[in-house]
């Protein structure tokens, strides 16, 4: 009889602590990777990364100071990186997949360079030579910055926050200050919705992008740059691009094409350059080096 009234007591009390725990355990928001990003930057890119699977884990290699073993176990499980480039050249970089959790024990030791703190009440790991800092909040998201308060403080608005049905109203994603209700529409379906092979990039303020990429500044005002880059041929380390340059000013399109043209022609670049609309020049089958795209996120 005793054992029996200690046995009712032992399943009385695990039923009352599964009870509360479950309460004081709620289901945190689904954060989409793109929107950990900051509004108002200078760059923003979308990856996919498994066709460009070597091109991610070369960057993450390189941004972590992690071994290429440790990237590649990253980059298997990863779906999508986003990529933030702000106008001094810090990124932030955001990945939505499934994110292996053996990696934090694996690899972010204090013995390959790494420090485990707390931000914003997340784990946050920053390496001690380069001090880049890791999150990896779930299984689902991780980013990297070397100012990664923020994102971290705009996962945790956004997991933490109460919506209908698990999604932001436009009002409350406008609120919280999310990249995706401050781009217009098209521009927020190239960068999220309109995903397949190719790296796309959006630059609200492109005059890194152009010297870069162009050799040269334009000596011209441009609103805004958008380009596609796939994979050359199946060769890892080139891209050749599709490059949109929106020009502040109708009348300067066709002086920048012909500036354009004799500049590639005199560097043997076989792009093709023509005006496709008022104010916007489109060039195709311009090359681009692999080394020339890690010159933008480093």
């Amino acid at each position: 009889m005793r054992r029996l009234k200690l046995a009712k007591l032992a399943a009385v009390a695990v039923i009352t602590a599964s009870f509360f725990s479950c309460k004081s355990a709620p289901e945190l928001n689904p954060v989409d990777a793109f929107d950990v990003l900051e509004p108002g930057l200078a760059m923003y890119l979308s990856v996919p990364v498994q066709p460009n699977i070597d091109f991610v884990t070369l960057a993450v290699q390189n941004l972590a100071k992690i071994s290429e073993n440790d990237a590649r176990k990253i980059t298997e499980r990863l779906e999508t990186a986003y990529i933030a480039v702000d106008s001094d050249g810090e990124i932030q970089l955001s990945a939505s997949g499934n994110i292996p959790t053996a990696f934090v024990g694996l690899a972010l030791r204090e013995k390959n360079g790494w420090k485990g703190g707390i931000v914003e009440q997340q784990t946050v790991y920053t390496h001690q030579q380069t001090q880049y800092q890791l999150c990896l909040p779930s299984s689902s998201n991780a980013f990297l910055s070397r100012k990664i308060e923020p994102m971290v403080k705009k996962y945790n608005d956004i997991a933490f926050a109460t919506f209908q049905e698990n999604k932001p109203s436009k009002v409350e994603a406008y609120n919280l200050n999310l990249l995706s209700s401050r781009l217009t529409e098209k521009t927020y379906r190239f960068l999220h919705e309109e995903l397949a092979a190719d790296i796309k990039l959006y630059s609200p303020k492109p005059q890194v992008f152009t010297k870069v990429f162009l050799g040269s500044e334009i000596g011209v005002p441009v609103n805004s740059v958008f380009a596609e880059l796939s994979q050359y041929q199946g060769v890892k380390e080139q891209f050749n691009v599709k490059l949109i340059l929106n020009l502040a000013e109708a009348r300067t399109v066709k002086a920048t094409i012909a500036m354009m043209k004799i500049a590639f022609f005199g560097s043997g670049i076989p792009a093709k350059i023509t005006q496709t609309g008022p104010s916007q020049i489109t060039i195709i089958d311009l090359p681009v080096t692999q080394e020339q795209i890690f010159f933008l996120i480093r």
